[in-house]
């Protein structure tokens, strides 16, 4: 099925934006798109949250529990580099990442065509009961935590998508961008109608249309594990003692809340800890010891991922 192109104009000038969070913390919307009330439970506090609505929640950094229909799993609130927007699923609900291109109106139609195919991805839908493969601008997440360092939007849930958008370029320049805004299901379903109506083929409104929804199992969604180093393998004494006492100051960030996290990380994995990784260290106390074939330094690699993996990101969920 072919989808008809979304196109606006974009306008000459500039444009700033700034998004800021606390030292010690970080707020989330948690969102209930179901026809339903649901109640989350947070580190032992029942949280009820009405039928199609939202509520904010502050989370100091720090380790974390949520249940919500009779799972639970712990989870790890810290700083992150690069300081993006996300909020909370417990229902594992669709939402839709709708990317538009923006261009001037200068623009071939070449030119736009290129660009806007490059947004497509190719997703099942169901019309009238029958699931089809369309392609669409589109991605469909069903992630708890939905957050912009893995899935990229600028607009999140109940904010509006700009007719125009501003930019510095030249006189008669020839420019194309795109923005990508986060609907729920339903009201993705909407905007469908609203936009696509005669691609559809639904001027009286009666197509019915949904998504599949198949979110991962709790027990399937990536979880990071810290890596369990077993130090009596290590024959390099110096390694063995730097290794001991690195382990040791992880486990105690775990410990932690707020600030006292917020400065025990920075010495550990962020920006005070200079880039150190504990492999790099332990290669220069034990130079004979760090054959990358060997199982047990491959545990030490193994604790470089975790703190790699984890630097850019808010929250993650830990075994």
């Amino acid at each position: 099925m072919k989808i008809i192109q979304y196109f606006l104009l974009l306008a000459c000038g500039v444009t700033l934006c700034s998004c800021s969070s606390g030292p010690t913390s970080v707020v989330r919307v948690i969102d209930n798109p179901t026809a339903n009330e649901i109640v989350i439970t947070i580190d032992g506090k029942e949280l009820a949250i009405p039928a199609n609505s939202k509520t904010k929640y502050t989370f100091e950094y720090g380790k974390h529990n949520l249940a919500y229909n009779n799972e639970s799993f712990d989870f790890v609130v810290k700083p992150a580099k690069f300081s993006g927007k996300g909020f909370i699923n417990p229902t594992q609900s669709n939402y839709m990442l709708h990317t538009i291109v923006y261009s001037t109106d200068n623009t071939s139609e070449e030119d736009y065509k290129k660009f806007y195919e490059k947004t497509l991805h190719k997703i099942p839908i169901i019309f009238n009961g029958e699931e089809e493969e369309v392609e669409l601008p589109v991605k469909v997440v069903n992630d708890i935590f939905i957050e912009d360092e893995h899935n990229k939007f600028d607009y999140s849930i109940d904010q509006k998508m700009p007719k125009e958008i501003h930019e510095n370029i030249y006189k008669n320049q020839t420019y194309q961008d795109s923005r990508t805004k986060v609907y729920r299901e339903k009201e993705y379903i909407n905007f469908l109608k609203n936009e696509y109506s005669e691609f559809l083929n639904d001027e009286g409104g009666k197509l019915e249309i949904s998504f599949p929804n198949k979110p991962i199992k709790l027990a399937e969604i990536n979880q990071y594990a810290f890596p369990t180093i077993n130090l009596e393998k290590i024959e390099c004494d110096a390694g063995k003692k730097y290794l001991a006492e690195t382990l040791d100051n992880w486990k105690q960030l775990f410990t932690l809340k707020g600030s006292d996290f917020a400065s025990k990380y920075e010495e550990l994995g962020g920006d005070k800890s200079n880039g150190n990784r504990p492999f790099a260290r332990y290669k220069e106390l034990c130079p004979k010891d760090t054959d990358r074939g060997n199982t047990d330094v491959q545990t030490v690699l193994q604790l470089d991922n975790f703190i790699r993996d984890t630097r850019d990101i808010h929250f993650y969920i830990i075994k």
